[in-house]
């Protein structure tokens, strides 16, 4: 019977042999499968380095063949890319030429005036200021303010000849016055040319030949003027010019924009390419009906044909006078004109102007 006992202990032991074993087994498989799961989600260091490494020797690569691409493109597309920069150049040039070179604080200059303020409307800066006058006709001088009560104003003028004439300042000021608010510049461009009237091949000099005759063209019709050297020559040979001149009125440059009943139309006849009349003369006549001179006893280029019934006696001298209308189909347009839309934006009893000016050409 002992005998019998021995093996059953053996057979016990065995089994519980084989159960640790199967334990352990068990045991080290959970492990390993951990160790996989953690592997597949959160890769080693050392793998996404050399996964950096690589991209970034792909991207030195990349970098390396770029000249060899370079080198390979064929000779047409060199050439257009050598036509390309010197059309940047070019534009570059161009846009040099208008970068206000000549821009000075502290000053106002003066100039007639192309467009004031109020045509101009709200600009930014000198900058600004200064491609409105390259990028306008006739416009070869601007000044800028940009204090409170003029914030904004950008004023386009012109001077005939900016190669040797400096535009002086306003009110006699002095350049560099803080007092001064204006900013001004001064493009070389848009300016007359000097015309010299010199000795010909005989020794004689030349003379201009004066029209006796212009006429101002109205979208309501024409009127002629009969031109007066005798009373003023200078100014005769400006409107000659105008006739003359191709182009001499440009937009808006020669127009009508105010009527006075039984006193007057006004206009101004400013040209780009024309020499303006500097000279004005006290030619001793009342203005009587018809008459026309320059208005506010300068030497233009705003003018004025008197229209009043009796002579201008409260005008006294003061206007340089150089022509007449006299045909009553001319007067007649002239009268028609004055009847034209027109208001007093300054409210009553002050000067009555066109609602909307009217271009006029010279003939």
């Amino acid at each position: 019977m002992k005998p019998l006992r021995n093996t059953k202990k053996k057979k016990k032991k065995k089994k519980k042999k084989k159960n640790v074993v199967l334990l352990m087994m068990m045991v080290l498989l959970f492990f390993s499968f951990a160790l996989f799961v953690s592997q597949k989600h959160h890769p080693f260091s050392s793998v996404s380095s050399h996964q950096n490494n690589d991209q970034k020797g792909s991207s030195d690569d990349a970098k390396e063949e770029e000249p060899s691409s370079l080198s390979s493109s064929s000779a047409g597309e060199r050439g257009a890319l050598l036509e390309k920069k010197e059309n940047e150049k070019e534009v570059q040039k161009k846009t040099e030429h208008y970068e206000c070179p000549d821009v000075h604080k502290n000053c106002e200059y003066d100039g007639a005036v192309v467009l004031d303020g109020v045509a101009v409307g709200p600009t930014k800066s000198i900058s600004d200021c200064c491609e409105k006058c390259a990028n306008t006709s006739g416009c070869n001088v601007y000044v800028f303010c940009d204090e409170s009560w003029c914030k904004g104003q950008c004023w386009l003028k012109r001077v005939e000849n900016p190669d040797v004439e400096r535009p002086k300042l306003r009110n006699g000021a002095t350049e560099g016055d803080a007092n001064v608010p204006w900013t001004s510049g001064m493009l070389m461009k848009d300016f007359v040319k000097s015309e010299k009237v010199g000795e010909e091949g005989g020794g004689e000099t030349r003379v201009k030949t004066l029209k006796e005759h212009v006429s101002i063209q109205t979208p309501l019709g024409k009127f002629t003027i009969h031109l007066k050297p005798e009373w003023h020559r200078k100014s005769v040979e400006y409107l000659t010019d105008l006739a003359e001149t191709e182009n001499a009125c440009q937009g808006k440059s020669c127009k009508l924009y105010r009527v006075e009943p039984g006193f007057l139309v006004q206009g101004v006849l400013r040209s780009f390419v024309v020499r303006a009349n500097k000279e004005t003369f006290q030619f001793q006549k009342l203005m009587e009906y018809g008459d026309v001179g320059w208005a506010g006893g300068s030497a233009g280029p705003d003018f004025f044909v008197y229209l009043g019934e009796n002579p201008a006696t409260w005008l006294k001298f003061d206007h340089t006078i150089w022509g007449t209308v006299e045909d009553p189909a001319s007067l007649e347009v002239l009268e028609k004109i004055v009847k034209t839309d027109s208001h007093t934006p300054e409210g009553p009893n002050t000067m009555r102007f066109l609602k909307e000016e009217m271009p006029i050409s010279v003939l």
